[in-house]
């Protein structure tokens, strides 16, 4: 096995890392404040919003979805962008979370990364995430944070305290770190026209983010189902990828990935022991899927569009 590291220019390339600009001004406080001298409006402001975009499913042969394919100096803007405050004693939150998505980016771009909330005096948390998907994200609280069906998106996220009053900083940067791991299965095989969904079961990691800890709240493992598109049929070259929260840095799980037709029929297979997963890092296979099922070995190679990519192969 070997194993390469990133270099700088690589890794700017790969995050275009989303820095977060705030600042804040005091104002007057509504008539029914107790104290208006210790009300201030803090506005948020997200910079570079784009990142390198990248679908569960996408065919590297052809225009149509050839997302994991978009070449680093073309990122995408993230499809939704929230901000959360919440009461660092209690825990509750301290306002409505705020929400921008990529209609809002496509009606007026230059607003799409502002936010403002107006707070009292006091200790907060601050969230940021930014994320892909069209599923609802639920925020039960910052250590909870989950989408609906089970769904993990590629995830971004900025999680933090500071402290409110006079002497807060007229302006902060921050940066959002990339909160997933991913295992994507290339194959080098035309997908057959009876096939309608890619299924990767793993025995570890979850489905919720701990925004503190940047971890998985739980290490069950999760099933995710990934559509294939009619235009993928027929096609080969098409890169299947699942998102998973890791309930530590680095991991070892194992995978087994099947091919489903009509009724969720098992078409074709392959298991996948001890994938070496990491927050940040792409693991990925590459190979002859659509055939029996075997299982593979491992090997590693640097890739400009994440930090590092593990790649398993035959």
């Amino acid at each position: 096995m070997s194993y390469c590291k990133s270099c700088t220019r690589g890794l700017c390339l790969l995050l275009f890392p989303c820095l977060v600009s705030v600042f804040s001004s005091c104002q007057s406080a509504p008539e029914e404040a107790a104290d208006p001298d210790n009300l201030c409006t803090i506005n948020f402001s997200v910079n570079n919003y784009e990142q390198v975009s990248f679908d569960d499913v996408s065919a590297s042969s052809s225009a149509s979805g050839a997302t994991r394919a978009v070449a680093t100096d073309h990122p995408s803007t993230l499809a939704h962008l929230i901000v959360a405050v919440f009461d660092a004693e209690s825990g509750k939150q301290a306002c409505q979370p705020i929400q921008h998505d990529y209609k809002d980016y496509e009606r007026n771009y230059n607003a799409y990364p502002k936010f403002s909330v107006t707070l009292p005096y006091g200790r907060y948390r601050l969230l940021v995430l930014g994320y892909n998907g069209s599923r609802q994200c639920n925020i039960a609280s910052v250590t909870r944070i989950s989408w609906e069906g089970d769904y993990v998106p590629n995830t971004f996220y900025y999680c933090e305290e500071f402290t409110l009053d006079q002497n807060t900083s007229l302006e902060q940067t921050l940066t959002l770190k990339h909160a997933v791991a991913a295992f994507c299965v290339e194959a080098e095989d035309a997908i057959p026209s009876e096939m309608k969904k890619m299924r990767f079961s793993s025995t570890a990691g979850g489905t919720a983010l701990n925004a503190k800890t940047g971890f998985a709240t739980q290490n069950t493992g999760r099933t995710s189902d990934i559509s294939v598109p009619e235009d993928s049929i027929g096609k080969s070259n098409v890169m299947f990828t699942a998102y998973l929260f890791l309930p530590e840095e680095q991991i070892n799980c194992n995978y087994n990935v099947q091919a489903l037709g009509k009724n969720d029929a098992v078409l074709y297979g392959k298991t996948f022991s001890d994938v070496p997963l990491r927050i940040d890092y792409l693991t990925s296979w590459k190979g002859t899927f659509f055939e029996t099922s075997e299982d593979v070995g491992f090997s590693l190679y640097w890739d400009t569009q994440w930090a590092d990519t593990i790649s398993i192969g035959q």
